[in-house]
C-alpha cells in the first residue's frame, strides 16, 4: 500500500523502499505490490524555491525478500507481464555524482563499521559503465538516455557527533542530505544528477516495512536524488543471503538494496519517467531475484539481484523474476 508521509510545513512522500511483512506466499506478495503501486499515487514534480523540499513521489517498495518467511522460490504467472512503459519524465542522462554519508555515532566503532564503509566505497568505485549500471541503458526520458557513468565522490568521515537518522522522517533525511549538498565538502551538481546516499546505525524498526528507499528533494533549487537505507546488519529480512563471495551479511545487505535503489533513480529518478501499469520500476520487478551467485564490480564481487529488461522478456532471453518472467538481467 502507498504510505504518504503527509504535508508538515513541506510537501513530501517517497520512493524505492523494502517493506517488511511476513508474507506466506508470492501470490500473496504480488498482491501487496499491485496494492501498493496505484497510479494516482503519483504526484506531478513541482519544485518548490528555496525551501527544502521533499518532492511529492509515492513509496515505491523494494519489498523484503520473501524467502525469509518460507515462500517458494517462484510463483509461474500464466499472464503476459506487465513492461515498463514511458511517461514523458526525465532519467539520469548525464554522469551521476554519488556521496555517502554516514549517519549516527555509531559509525567511528570499527566493530559496528567492520568492512561495510570500505565495502561500499569499493562497490561505488567500480559501478560506473559497469555492465550491471549499463542494464538500465534501454532506456529514454525526455532528456536522454540512461547513463551508466557514475563519479563516485566519496564520503564525510563519519563523526561521534553525527546525529542518528530515523527513516521514518523522511524530512529528516532530506534536511541531513540539502546540508551535505550544501556544505561545499565536494562539487555539487547543478543539473539534477546529484545522488546522495544516506546509510543511518538505525536497525529497521519493527514498524518500519522497508529495507530503504529511493526519492529526490529540492535544495535551494537544486534537483537532489536521495537514497535511504538503516542498518541491515543482522536483519533477515532484507539480507542478500550471500554465501559466496565472503562478504560479511551486513555490507551483503547493503550493497545489494543500493544496487536496486542506483538503478531505479537512473531510470525513474522523480517518479513520472520507467515503470508498469502497477507503478513497479525496473528494480521492483527483479527484488530478489538473482542470475548469479555474485556480479563482478573492478576487482570485487557482491551478490546483487537483477534488474527488469523490456527487452531481454521481448526475447525471452532474461533471468526469471519471482513470479517467473524471464525479464530480468545483470549485465553478465
Amino acid at each position: 500500500m502507498n504510505k504518504f508521509i503527509g504535508t508538515v510545513a513541506l510537501s513530501l512522500v517517497i520512493t524505492g523502499v523494502a517493506v517488511a511483512a511476513s508474507p506466506s506466499s508470492l501470490n500473496f506478495l504480488r498482491s501487496r505490490i499491485e496494492e501498493r503501486y496505484m497510479p494516482a499515487a503519483r504526484v506531478p514534480f513541482m519544485p518548490r524555491h528555496p525551501v527544502d523540499t521533499v518532492l511529492s513521489v509515492e513509496q515505491d517498495e523494494n519489498d523484503l525478500n520473501p524467502m525469509a518467511f518460507g515462500a517458494a522460490t517462484t510463483t509461474v504467472t500464466t499472464s503476459a507481464a506487465k513492461l515498463l512503459t514511458f511517461h514523458g519524465g526525465k532519467v539520469l542522462a548525464g554522469t551521476t555524482q554519488v556521496r555517502l554519508m554516514f549517519a549516527g555515532p555509531s559509525w567511528v566503532n570499527a566493530t559496528f563499521a567492520g568492512t561495510k564503509i570500505t565495502g561500499l566505497a569499493r562497490f561505488f568505485g567500480s559501478y560506473s559503465n559497469s555492465a550491471y549500471a549499463k542494464t538500465a541503458g534501454e532506456y529514454t526520458g525526455s532528456n536522454g538516455k540512461v547513463s551508466p557513468l557514475v563519479n563516485y565522490q566519496g564520503y564525510t568521515a563519519p563523526s561521534s557527533k553525527s546525529v542518528s537518522i530515523d527513516g521514518r522522517n523522511v524530512m529528516s533525511v532530506a534536511t541531513a542530505a540539502c546540508t551535505e549538498y550544501r556544505s561545499g565538502t565536494f562539487k555539487a551538481d547543478t543539473a539534477g544528477n546529484q545522488f546522495i546516499v544516506v546509510y543511518s546505525d538505525m536497525p529497521r524498526p519493527s514498524n518500519a516495512g522497508y529495507c530503504g528507499y529511493h526519492t529526490a528533494a529540492s535544495c535551494s533549487g537544486q534537483t537532489v536524488q536521495l537514497a535511504f537505507l538503516w542498518n541491515l546488519d543482522g536483519d533477515a529480512s532484507c539480507s542478500a543471503q550471500d554465501t559466496t563471495t565472503g562478504n560479511a551479511q551486513g555490507l551483503a545487505a547493503l550493497v545489494n538494496v543500493t544496487a536496486h535503489e542506483v538503478q531505479e533513480t537512473l531510470s525513474d529518478p522523480l517518479l513520472n519517467a520507467w515503470y508498469d501499469s502497477t507503478n513497479a520500476e525496473n528494480g521492483d520487478k527483479c527484488a530478489w531475484s538473482y542470475a548469479h551467485t555474485s556480479v563482478l564490480f573492478g576487482t570485487s564481487r557482491f551478490k546483487v539481484q537483477t534488474q527488469w529488461s523490456n527487452t531481454a522478456y521481448s526475447l525471452n532471453k532474461g533471468y526469471k523474476n519471482l513470479f517467473g518472467e524471464p525479464g530480468c538481467i545483470d549485465g553478465t
